[in-house]
């Protein structure tokens, strides 16, 4: 009953939060913090069960039918959604204690912390859920909530926008996982993800089926995901508080993507097609969303960015259909959650004591706050690849999957990934020294109020609560590549490192990072992406993609509705009308035959009677 537990503990403090928090102005925290730590432990007891080589434990054995199929109540926990459970439960514990300091004095704190609780719950149910139905419902229940706490501050306009592009872009996606839930049941001829896996691994799917599904399930992944040609809807979710980015963006909401692709890449694996188009889909996102980061001047659009590319990592090493690649992709998914959520909390850090998210705007902060500095340099050095860190680990794992694809196995895959994994590495790089260095090296930028005056106002570190949770992420980022990632995990044996591939991504880090640094210098200590010269406008800008969707679909998707508006109202609409007004002439004509006048009534029989013999006689020969 653990993995109830995850589910069911989160839910109960969202609802205790909320309603006590109009007596009790703590109650909220207190909630938030004691269920989300309580689901924690479950979700902590559930994983040493796993690691420790116990076999998958299922739990339920309720059903509903539905009278064309039956949807199974039962959680199946293994070691990939055990981890998913600890990385989602740790995450979201860190994120409320954070929350704490960051959220001090929020009028709509109750409601905040009772979506994190729900958000919380659906995750574990995405992870954990043995039926496709009930997966599908965590997977909408986490959109919800994503729409809510990306939209926590309703008054501002950003947020509102960012909020309702993340729902709609993200729902135009699931669209096609609900069509592909319905061909994987028909296929399998069952809807559990157990007996959809049995079934792959059996040779009872066939190709094409494998195919459409396949495709259908990538429409929503794609969308969850943020990636091409959904992606755009990541970083403008960033106006939301920074702690929902850390748990939305970095281990839970856009990694349910990464786990489903994981839980049935067998399927996947039957089908050469779905593979390429997901490899494909990877190569371009990883790349474009790499020089989309190294032009950003918004710190948090950096990490967004940042991101949809590192997802775009894990889905090229899921791509190479082996299971070095599945294993390559699910340790990055758990180590990306780590230095990720460390990042965007160190970020909130820093916004909160400068008041800005623009790098332009920042500079010097390193002895002003030299915890948030230390902690940050450690998430940008573990999303640069540094060893030992724990994203060292995880990135060498990827490439040296690639790499065995690109040379002994699938090549026209595997080549593709193997290139576009090394350059992202190096734009990586790059950007995370270009932000490191913008935000904590140089001057102290400050606001002109006058033709020669600056005034660079004071910054103090963060509260403890909000630079705890740093520390504990940040000792997570140093110890977990060698305490957790390299011993035997997954069912997989322990792997001597790559050290051909090792070798080269540290020479790459090193490189990417000494060009930066030197334009960072040679500047005078400015900006690292003036080297990029007019192509730095053309990142800035994104590409334009918005405004390329806003011409090719949202304007033609809103004059046809125009258009449709239109014809309904002038072609459709006056038929039902003309009905509705000839029926009403004929109820009063009707009406006036029978309203109890009796010599009315005889006078019209006797007209009646007239009329009739008159017609008769004309009409006899």
């Amino acid at each position: 009953m653990t993995a109830f537990a995850v589910i069911v503990l989160p839910i109960i403090a969202a609802i205790s939060a909320v309603g006590a928090a109009h007596r009790w102005e703590r109650a909220a925290p207190a909630f938030g913090i004691g269920g989300t730590a309580a689901a924690w432990a479950a979700a902590v007891a559930v994983g040493v069960q796993q690691w420790g080589g116990a076999d998958p434990s299922v739990v339920g054995d309720g059903y509903v039918d539905t009278g064309g199929f039956p949807i199974s109540f039962v959680l199946r926990v293994d070691q990939l959604s055990a981890s998913m459970l600890v990385l989602a439960t740790s995450v979201a514990l860190l994120v409320q204690v954070y929350s704490v300091g960051y959220l001090r004095g929020d009028p709509r704190y109750p409601s905040y912390v009772a979506f994190v609780c729900l958000f919380t719950s659906a995750m574990a149910l995405v992870v954990t859920a043995d039926d496709l139905f009930v997966l599908l419902v965590g997977w909408e229940v986490m959109g919800a909530c994503s729409y809510l706490l990306i939209g926590h501050h309703w008054e501002l306009e950003p947020a509102r926008a960012g909020a309702v592009k993340a729902f709609v872009m993200t729902r135009v996606g699931d669209l096609g996982l609900l069509v592909g839930i319905f061909v994987l049941g028909k296929a399998a001829e069952t809807y559990r993800v157990s007996g959809v896996i049995e079934a792959a691994l059996a040779g009872e799917i066939g190709t094409g089926t494998a195919t459409t599904a396949c495709l259908l399930v990538l429409c929503g992944v794609v969308g969850k995901s943020a990636q091409f040609p959904l992606h755009t809807w990541l970083p403008d979710a960033m106006p939301g508080p920074t702690p929902i980015s850390a748990l939305i963006h970095a281990a839970t909401m856009v990694a349910a993507g990464v786990f489903l692709v994981a839980r049935l890449l067998p399927v996947f694996v039957l089908s050469d097609v779905a593979l390429g188009v997901l490899s494909a889909v990877a190569v371009v996102t990883m790349l474009g969303a790499s020089l989309f980061a190294l032009a950003a001047d918004d710190l948090k659009r950096v990490l967004a960015w940042s991101t949809v590319s590192q997802l775009a990592l894990m889905f090229g090493a899921l791509s190479l259909g082996t299971v070095d690649g599945y294993a390559a992709g699910v340790l990055h998914l758990l180590s990306h959650g780590v230095f990720k959520a460390l990042l965007f909390l160190a970020a909130g850090s820093v916004i909160h004591a400068v008041g800005t998210q623009r790098l332009s705007s920042m500079g010097g902060l390193r002895r002003a706050m030299p915890w948030t500095f230390a902690t940050m340099t450690v998430g940008f050095a573990a999303l640069a690849g540094v060893p030992p860190l724990v994203g060292f680990f995880s990135k060498d794992a990827v490439l040296a999957a690639a790499v065995d694809a690109a040379f002994h196995g699938e090549a026209g895959r595997g080549w593709p990934v193997l290139v576009a994994a090394l350059l992202t590495t190096v734009l990586t790089t790059a950007y995370c020294v270009r932000a490191w260095l913008m935000v904590f090296l140089g001057a102290r930028a400050g606001q002109v109020t006058g033709p020669d005056a600056v005034v660079v106002a004071p910054v103090h570190e963060s509260p403890p609560e909000m630079v705890g949770p740093l520390g504990v992420l940040a000792a997570l980022g140093v110890l977990g590549g060698v305490a957790v990632l390299r011993p035997t995990y997954l069912g997989l044996e322990p792997e001597h490192l790559h050290v051909g591939v090792a070798l080269t991504s540290i020479v790459l880090v090193g490189l990417s990072a000494f060009v930066v640094v030197a334009e960072w210098s040679r500047s005078q200590r400015c900006e690292p992406a003036e080297v990029l010269g007019p192509f730095r406008t053309v990142l800035a800008r994104e590409a334009s993609y918005d405004t390329l969707l806003d011409h090719a679909v949202v304007r033609p998707t809103w004059r046809l509705s125009r258009l449709t508006a239109v014809v309904e109202s002038d072609v459709v609409e006056p038929y039902p009308r003309g009905a509705d007004t000839g029926a009403g002439w004929a109820s009063r004509l009707l009406r006036w035959f029978h309203d109890g006048d009796v010599q009315r009534y005889v006078t019209v029989i006797v007209l009646g009677a007239v009329s009739v013999a008159v017609v008769v006689g004309m009409v006899r020969p």
